[in-house]
């Protein structure tokens, strides 16, 4: 992980759903959302189906590095939508869709050098019976994406102080017994 885009949180849906359309050329749709979704979107919108929406659900701080950089882990979310077709049931080309993802996403960092390998994948249906009456089913793969994103603070030096303590007077309790030798005054 290095060079950090600033537009990586935006785009990441986009790039993620690029690679999810080269490796099944057979969605009818397959793009980045914002956002979660849900049944009610499903009747808001028209998606062609069979169908792949990713999206970036939030992030949270993982770990502070020496630097100006902070690793998150970037929520994600891949969902999947399909209609019954001719030979397939819908809850098995969405199964089928989501083994796909499954074996795509764990250690895949997008060819983003800012993105760790994704991890903690999972598969979870959610078909309702509201999905149902839509005739659709819905489910969606999710992961932790690691990222590393820039910070804006401007690196403050430290200073420079050496101080000089004789035994036994030193440690925790004896800070006034040193004599500092070094450094700014």
């Amino acid at each position: 992980m290095s060079e950090v885009r600033d537009d990586l949180l935006a785009t990441l849906p986009d790039v993620v759903a690029t690679q999810v359309a080269t490796r099944i050329p057979d969605l009818a749709e397959c793009r980045g959302i914002a956002g979660r979704f849900s049944v009610g979107e499903l009747r808001k919108q028209s998606i062609r189906h069979p169908a792949v929406l990713v999206a970036h659900l939030g992030a949270r701080q993982e770990q502070d590095w020496t630097g100006p950089h902070h690793g998150f882990l970037l929520d994600m979310a891949a969902f999947v939508i399909t209609k019954d077709r001719l030979g397939l049931p819908r809850d098995a080309a969405a199964a089928n869709i989501g083994q796909v993802l499954l074996s795509m996403i764990p250690d895949n960092n997008w060819g983003e050098s800012a993105l760790g390998q994704a991890r903690a994948v999972r598969l979870q249906s959610l078909v309702t019976p509201e999905t149902r009456d839509a005739a659709t089913s819905l489910w969606a793969v999710t992961w932790s994406q690691p990222a590393v994103v820039q910070g804006y603070t401007t690196p403050e030096p430290l200073a420079i102080e050496l101080y000089l303590g004789q035994a036994p007077e030193v440690g925790a309790g004896h800070e006034g017994d040193y004599t500092e030798i070094g450094g700014a005054n």
